[in-house]
């Protein structure tokens, strides 16, 4: 509509420039040709005609050009204007861009968690021209917001500074999880003085909670403080909530790591116990196994031997790094004996066998072998006990022959 109504009056200009112009060279043409032909009535007017071309110029340059002129400048003015004011906001955007890139470098800086949050609030009062900025922490147990970092002071000397949630505006910002700004605090309901910050010489307040919107978690709360009243840009405003998403997942992921790494440290202590509690087990199993006065082997599923104690090296006539190098199987006349023996311990039944034990210099000795499962270390074995039977056997066969002499005795007598 505007460039419409700009063209027709271009077109007008244009048009009454060419009007005149025509006028006055039309006059000029007339003036000549009747001073030839000696018409003084005829040159008079054409003199008159062309005095009035002047007169018409200017008219028409007070009426049209001038005006026309003064709206082209009123134009440019209003664009530069313009200009500076997309310039202004092009740096202060710049300025933000900045600030956000310095608050994401301090808060996942690898100082300590403390120093950082204080770089953090010094950043963000600087962008933000406040005069301070107070980051606070959300204790969980507690259902407190705790002084984290100030710009101002050290927060070693603020004595462990504490708000209940929902008191305060920092309380109150952090129940409702909404953003509050203040014009004139003191003037506010929910204002509370907080021992030792002073907060009563501040007259404008923002305060934002640090809140992950992924999982639902209040973090803590994050203000700004100013001395005069203060309005807050959309610019600003934008600054401060892209700020509060920063330092919301870099305050939850520290908070993540330290509950990790005091996991962690419990892992490394009840690994640590059940190590030595291991340990101290194996030593005592160690030490009944060797004093025992039976021979024991722990084997693999597969027969495969993996421990024998000193009495096992005895019976079988072997040192005890031979036997870890053989399988019980090969120890015996007829393999099939102790392999049923461990097929029956591997599915969790004790079971015992009787059978005849070949020693390393080739005699026979008949044992008795029992086994049963056992787990070490996560994993599966079979604890085999072997009993030379050899004493046992002649014990029982001279019980024979001195029954088989009382029988003979006793027939002899009836007769």
């Amino acid at each position: 509509m505007m460039n419409n109504r700009f063209e027709h009056r271009k077109g007008m200009l244009i048009t009454a420039i060419a009007l005149v112009l025509l006028t006055a060279v039309l006059s000029g043409t007339a003036a000549g040709y009747f001073i030839t032909a000696g018409n003084r009535a005829a040159l008079f007017l054409s003199l008159v005609v062309l005095a009035a071309v002047p007169a018409a110029a200017f008219v028409l340059y007070r009426q049209m050009i001038f005006p026309y002129y003064r709206r082209l400048e009123d134009a440019n003015l209003e664009l530069h204007l313009k200009q500076e004011e997309l310039l202004d906001v092009k740096d202060d955007l710049f300025i933000k861009f900045l600030g956000i890139y310095d608050v994401n470098y301090a808060a996942n800086s690898p100082r300590l968690f403390m120093n950082r949050m204080k770089d953090v609030a010094d950043v963000t009062a600087r962008v933000m021209e406040a005069e301070a900025c107070l980051i606070f922490l959300y204790d969980k147990k507690k259902d407190e917001l705790v002084l984290e970092a100030s710009n101002k002071d050290r927060v070693e000397e603020l004595k462990n500074v504490r708000i209940p949630l929902g008191e305060g505006i920092e309380g109150w910002v952090g129940r409702r999880l909404e953003p509050l700004m203040l014009k004139d605090l003191r003037n506010d309901a929910r204002f509370r003085e907080i021992a030792d910050l002073n907060l009563s010489r501040y007259q404008s307040v923002y305060c934002l909670p640090l809140y992950v919107y992924s999982n639902g978690a209040l973090v803590g709360v994050m203000e700004v403080f100013y001395t005069k009243a203060r309005s807050f840009t959309d610019e600003e405003i934008n600054f401060f909530t892209t700020l509060s998403g920063i330092i919301s997942t870099t305050v939850q992921n520290e908070q993540m790591q330290v509950e990790l790494r005091k996991m962690n440290l419990e892992l490394e202590q009840w690994v640590s116990e059940k190590t030595e509690e291991l340990r101290a087990s194996e030593e005592r199993y160690r030490t009944l196994v060797e004093n025992a006065c039976e021979s024991i082997f722990v084997i693999a599923e597969n027969g495969d031997i993996v421990f024998a104690n000193e009495q096992a090296a005895h019976l079988t006539g072997r040192q005890k790094y031979d036997l870890l190098h053989k399988n019980l199987f090969e120890l015996f006349v007829d393999p099939s004996e102790p392999r049923e023996l461990l097929g029956e311990a591997a599915q969790g039944r004790r079971s015992v066998r009787i059978g005849d034990l070949r020693k390393n210099d080739g005699s026979v000795v008949p044992v008795e072998v029992s086994a049963v499962g056992l787990s070490l270390l996560g994993k599966r074995f079979i604890q085999s006990v072997v009993r030379d039977m050899s004493s046992r056997l002649r014990l029982e066969k001279l019980l024979q022959e001195k029954e088989n002499e009382l029988a003979l005795l006793r027939s002899k007598q009836d007769r």
